[in-house]
């Protein structure tokens, strides 16, 4: 996942109404804008299911202070078909008047 790195502080300044639509939270101190499509990868498309068929992990680039964020499949995907994810409980906080859970 690419794009601009962006501290939650400038996240926030950036998004106050928090409706980016292409921002992956790597962690609670930073995130990932790729709104600029020619700075960003086609998994800014990759969109939420509560069944996903892959997940992402920030990894440490060695010997550097870098973090690097990567999706793996949770099983084989086949051609054409859509790349999921679960974008988590918090992500959906006061999006959405239904609770999200399992099922949904």
């Amino acid at each position: 996942y690419t794009g601009e790195v962006l501290t939650q502080e400038e996240y926030l300044a950036r998004y106050p109404d928090e409706d980016a639509r292409y921002v992956l939270a790597a962690s609670a101190d930073w995130n990932i804008d790729a709104a600029e499509a020619g700075s960003s990868s086609l998994l800014r498309y990759v969109n939420h299911s509560s069944s996903p068929n892959c997940y992402y992990h920030v990894e440490r680039v060695r010997r550097s202070p870098a973090r690097r964020v990567s999706f793996y499949t949770l099983r084989p995907v086949r051609p054409g078909e859509e790349l999921l994810f679960d974008y988590g409980k918090e992500f959906w906080r006061g999006r959405c008047e239904e609770q999200v859970g399992d099922g949904t």
